[in-house]
Parts: C-alpha cells; structure tokens; sequence
C-alpha cells in the first residue's frame, strides 16, 4: 500500500501574530520570526507485507521445523513520518519576539523613600532598549519537516503442541531527520565571540538526529484453554542515535550536543536503550465449581490468579561535568543544560560496570574536570572525551499478582480484586546523580526505588 499525508504548518498561527508584532515595531524586521519553514509535502508512506504458510510432507528437518502446515513466515516494511508537536510551537512562542523581558524602573511614594516597581504607572511608558537582534530566542530550521522512520521486520510463527505457539523475529527501525535541539549561535572555540556576532542565543530545532535500533524477539504463549494461559517473551536490542528527544528525555542527558561543531560525536547508546528484557504474564482460572451452582459454587466458584514479572537492563546515562570553563555552551546552557562531559582517567570500561563497581573503583576519580580556556597550565579543554551515555543504571526487576473473585448474579457480577503490586518489594533505582563534581554522584539509593503496593477493590457490571 502507499499513504500520502498532508500536515499543516504548524507555525501558521505564529507567522500571523508575528505580522501584526512587526507591524507595531513600526516594520523593524529585527521582530520579524525567522527563518519561517516551508509547508512539508513530502510525506510518501510505501508499506509492504507477506504472510506465508510453507505447507510441507516431508520429514527430517524441514518436516519438524515447518510441522506440516504449523509454520508460518511473516515479514514487511514500512516507511512512516512523525510530526511537529505542541511544546515546540510553545517554546516559539514564549520567546522574543513574541515574548520580552524588560526591566520595570522603580518609583518613590514620597521624596526620600524608598523605591519599588509600580506596573500601574510604568508599563505604559516602557519600551526596549538595546539591539532586538541580541534577544534570547528559539526557532526552527528553514527546512524543518517530519522525520521519517524505516521500519522493517522478519518473524517465523511455529504452532506448538498443548495450544503452545513459538515466535522468533528480527525487528528494526532506522530513524532519519529526527528532531533535534541545537546551539544555533554557538561560541567560537575559546571566544566569547559568537559565530554571528550581531545576534543572540539561539535555540534552534532542526532536522539533525538519526537513530538505529536492531532487535531479536522471542515469544512462547500458550493460548488461553482450560481455565489457563501463559506467555513469556524475550527481547535483546541495540538502540544507537546521535540525539533522543527534542527536549531533555532523562536527569541523565541533556538535549543537545557539548560540541556545536561536531554534532556526530554525539552518536552513543540511545537514552531509551534496553539490551535486555524479559517479561512473562500468566492467567489461571481455579478448576473448582467454574459453573457457581447453589451457594458452595457462589463462595468457592469464580476465583482467578494472575500475575506478570518485568526483568529489564537499567538506563543509559552521562557523566556530566558540572561546569562550561570554556563557555561552549554559554547561553544555551540557560535553555537546555549543560552537556559538557569530563575526561575518563582510567582504562576500565564503566560501560560494563554497575553502579556499586564502579564506586569501588574509584567513582569520581575515574574522571577528570575540564580546566578550560588555554593558559600556562592548562592546555585548553572546551569538550571532555567521555561518550554519550556510557553509564547504565542498574536494572529493574518487578513482579505483579492480582487475586480476583467473579460471583455471578443472573446477568449481573460481582468482582472483588486483591492486587499486589512489586510484590517482593524490591527497590528498583532510578538514574543516579550523574554530575562528576556532585557529592551525590552516583547516589542511586537516593532516587525513589519504590516500594510493594497493596490494594482491594469491587466492582459490579450489570
């Protein structure tokens, strides 16, 4: 099949305040939004799929592998687009120039007294002083437009025996011109000195990112029969991108990359990377008086178990280095965050270490602090030569179970539920402090790890 979509532009509304904002500042082009992208009419969806069922006689192993006609192979890809979302538009908005910080002179009540802002008798009277060019703003790239995803997949189905099915497939996503946040001004390399001199800090949204998830997935159900069912699945990925959000996606990174002149050393383990997951669900019907006849089949008839459990790899995270010496980010850093990282100052790979092994082997000493601008001492250092998301919280494990209890009244149920929720009652940490110059670096057991849950509820359907 093919889909063409259409979006709007999503600057419409602002371009048609912006009209009417200029014309005010008397047509001063310096209050004129800029750059205004384009309407995006190139959203092409080809998507494609195959079902096959190899129906075989033969016996030895291609017999036992395809069953008769128990196997099927099943693949397909699609092309797909994502599009512009509120916040961004928001952040346009509350910036210059549609939105200005002035400073509100002070007035005196009486001679000799003392001095305070009255908004009543001065904003009449205020107006912008300074170049408008030089003004804080956030915009989009000219050409910013919907990032587009490649999305391809290739499983084989084996019907088991005891109404068991056997799922094995490849699952991919290539992700290109992803949104990304960007230092549309930066500092030149140890300069206080803009690249465009004559404006301001600039956040600039851009088409930039790429992204590349690869993935092995397994699955053994069986089907819900005789009061039973079941399922485990197992997932082992990979997942790489140069940029994961727009906006910052965790305490453990921030939005934009520490070098604006080197954007692709930013490539690094993607913030929502998993390697590992494994997840099992289970739903049992008690075998005893399932037709609840008379009042023994009431009281014991109609009680149900359930559980699932999440064992999962824990979050990828960054070393940060708590301060910009050399102002690379300067300004930005006021939207964003800082992302300027450390140097590592030893040879163990942390990548591999938890977060208990990597205290014990040194913690904050593992990295050195950037000393910044060239001097007698120090050789320069705007950007540290740790990777993007080289640490990796610890995992979670988690287990639910819910006991319920179905009475049937004629046409009507009583459902009374019991659910427990983390039922071991296992901490599962968050992202630790990751600031190299923090005495809470690494402080895991100082985010909120949870706690069991326990909750009872009724419920009538009629």
């Amino acid at each position: 099949g093919l889909r063409y979509e259409l979006p709007g532009n999503f600057t419409d509304s602002l371009q048609e305040l912006n009209q009417r904002i200029v014309a005010t500042a008397g047509g001063n082009e310096a209050y004129r939004l800029t750059p205004v992208p384009k309407r995006d009419t190139n959203n092409w969806q080809p998507r494609l799929g195959f079902n096959w069922n190899p129906k075989t006689d033969a016996d030895g192993l291609l017999g036992m592998l395809t069953g008769g006609d128990k196997m099927v192979l099943r693949g397909g890809y699609a092309l797909t687009n994502d599009y512009a979302f509120l916040n961004i538009a928001l952040n346009i908005a509350s910036s210059f120039p549609f939105v200005g910080v002035l400073e509100v002179p002070t007035v005196q009540d009486a001679p000799g007294g003392p001095g305070r802002p009255n908004a009543f008798r001065t904003l009449n009277s205020l107006t912008l002083t300074g170049n408008p060019n030089l003004i804080t703003r956030t915009v989009v790239a000219e050409d910013f437009r919907s990032p587009v995803a490649h999305q391809m997949s290739l499983e084989i189905q084996r019907a088991l025996a005891g109404n068991m099915a056997l799922r094995v497939g490849y699952v991919g996503t290539l992700g290109r011109d992803l949104f990304q946040t960007l230092d549309g001004n930066p500092r030149q390399p140890f300069s206080a000195t803009r690249v465009d001199p004559n404006r301001g800090v600039i956040r600039l949204r851009a088409n930039t990112a790429q992204s590349w998830y690869h993935s092995l997935q397994t699955s053994l159900e069986r089907r819900f029969s005789n009061g039973f069912s079941t399922g485990v699945h197992y997932t082992w990925s990979k997942y790489l991108d140069t940029a994961s959000e727009i906006f910052n996606p965790s305490s453990g990174e921030v939005a934009v990359a520490q070098d604006s002149f080197n954007i692709k050393a930013d490539k690094g383990l993607s913030s929502y990377d998993r390697p590992h997951r494994l997840t099992g669900n289970a739903v049992w019907e008690l075998p005893f008086y399932r037709d609840q006849a008379g009042l023994a089949g009431k009281i014991l008839g109609g009680w149900q178990l359930s559980g699932n459990f999440t064992l999962q790899s824990g979050a990828p995270f960054t070393v940060f280095n708590g301060a910009d010496p050399a102002g690379a980010l300067t300004g930005i850093d006021g939207l964003v965050g800082s992302a300027i990282r450390p140097n590592i100052n030893t040879t163990e790979d942390l990548s591999k270490m938890t977060i208990p092994e990597i205290i014990a082997a040194g913690g904050a000493s593992l990295f050195s602090r950037l000393c910044g601008f060239p001097s007698a001492t120090c050789p320069g250092e705007r950007v540290g030569n740790v990777g993007r998301n080289t640490l990796r919280a610890d995992g979670i494990g988690n287990v639910d179970m819910a006991l319920i209890k179905n009475t049937r009244f004629g046409r009507q149920n009583l459902q009374l539920r019991l659910e427990a929720f983390n039922l071991t009652n296992t901490r599962n940490f968050g992202i630790p402090n990751s600031t190299v110059n923090s005495v809470n670096f690494l402080n895991q057991w100082g985010t909120d790890g949870g706690g069991r849950k326990i909750w009872a509820a009724g419920r009538s359907t009629f």
